[in-house]
């Protein structure tokens, strides 16, 4: 019984060993056997995703150089037609094309430039900028300036175009005169003078007397073929000078002169009449005790005459008289014209019996616009009314 135990175990230690053995044997041939299987199906799928691949590229080539690809742009002549007279009212309008490369900055002004020029088509259209100067508008009649803060005769005369001179000879003033803030400046509408007709005077005479071209001085007045003048007519003289005057010389006295010129004074001549210096002959206050004057009314801007031939003596403000005008008739005979708006005469100059020199106002010591007139002999004031007709 022991001896067959033995025996049996003897056996079954020896087919364990042969059954492990073909176990192990069976095992390592399966899992190679697999991994053979594996490695053929893996094989065959890359061999078909490879056939697939080349199948599909090799269609989609052939469809892309059969297909014609085409590119949609907005239609230029449907949108012209729409808006024939807009420009760049819509912007989309405008096709940007990216590139890779960006170039200087002088070829994308050059390209910006290009995308605004004309094109044959029509597409867009660069509008003709023309640069414009402003035009003033020719002036024909005489204009008041008021002087501002900074000006000066040469700048108002640059402005309104006009020569210094124009300005200086309208507004009696010289090359040293002073103008300030608030002062009023008679502005002609084109260089030249004006020139008051008197009586007996013609167009040739007064064209040669400025040296100006008499087809001018029609022109710039507007004056009929006959060209018929008035006295006191204002005339613009285009391109006219003043005529050069020679200062009246001043005598000098001593004391004992004086006094001789007083005691011994010469007798008024009578029947020496001076013109009415104004027109209108409406008196609105005589001459009195207390008003050594004749104060003659009318509006602003009436012509204001020299009563007789004289030299100008002074032009100027004076307190009371406001602007006034004092004219020296000689043998101790003067005339004064006060409360006037304008000058037409400036000191020293000679005038003419009749001759415009001034501009009835209402300046100084005044209620309204009159003429305050004063007949002075010796230095003493007369009744007006004694010397005018």
């Amino acid at each position: 019984m022991e001896i067959r135990k033995k025996v049996f175990l003897f056996l079954f230690h020896k087919k364990l060993a042969h059954l492990v053995i073909v176990a192990i044997i069976l095992i390592t041939v399966s899992i190679n056997l697999i991994n053979k299987t594996k490695a053929k199906t893996t094989k065959e799928t890359k061999i078909s995703n490879a056939i697939i691949t080349h199948l599909v590229k090799s269609e989609f080539m052939k469809i892309q150089d059969e297909t014609e690809l085409i590119e949609e742009f907005a239609d230029k002549e449907f949108s012209l037609a729409q808006q024939p007279n807009l420009y760049l009212d819509d912007l989309s309008a405008i096709k940007y094309q990216a590139r890779a490369v960006m170039g200087s900055l002088e070829e994308l002004k050059k390209q910006e430039s290009m995308m605004f020029e004309d094109h044959k088509d029509g597409a867009i259209i660069k509008p003709d900028i023309i640069t414009t100067k402003k035009v003033k508008k020719i002036r024909t009649e005489i204009v008041e300036y008021i002087v501002k803060a900074g000006d000066s005769v040469s700048t108002i005369a640059d402005e309104f175009e006009v020569t210094v001179n124009t300005i200086l000879w309208e507004n009696n003033l010289s090359a040293y005169s002073i103008i300030r803030p608030g002062d009023k400046l008679v502005i002609l509408p084109i260089s030249g003078i004006v020139h008051i007709v008197k009586r007996g005077e013609t167009l040739n005479a007064i064209a040669k007397k400025y040296i100006a071209d008499k087809e001018k001085i029609i022109q710039a007045n507007k004056l009929g073929e006959d060209a018929n003048l008035t006295i006191a007519q204002k005339l613009i003289i285009p391109g006219g000078t003043k005529a050069e005057y020679t200062a009246p010389i001043v005598e000098k006295y001593s004391g004992f002169q004086v006094i001789k010129k007083t005691i011994t004074q010469p007798k008024i001549v009578s029947g020496n009449k001076m013109i009415w210096p104004t027109q209108g002959y409406r008196i609105t206050q005589y001459y009195s005790w207390r008003h050594f004057a004749v104060d003659i009314a009318n509006k602003i801007g009436t012509p204001i005459y020299a009563t007789d031939t004289g030299v100008i003596q002074y032009v100027g403000w004076s307190i009371g008289y406001g602007y006034n005008i004092i004219i020296d008739h000689g043998g101790s005979k003067k005339t004064r014209y006060a409360h006037l708006s304008k000058f037409y005469v400036k000191t020293g100059q000679k005038v003419g019996k009749g001759e415009s020199i001034g501009a009835m106002g209402s300046t100084g010591w005044s209620t309204g616009p009159h003429l305050h007139f004063e007949v002075i002999i010796n230095g003493r004031k007369h009744n007006p009314l004694n010397y005018i007709r």
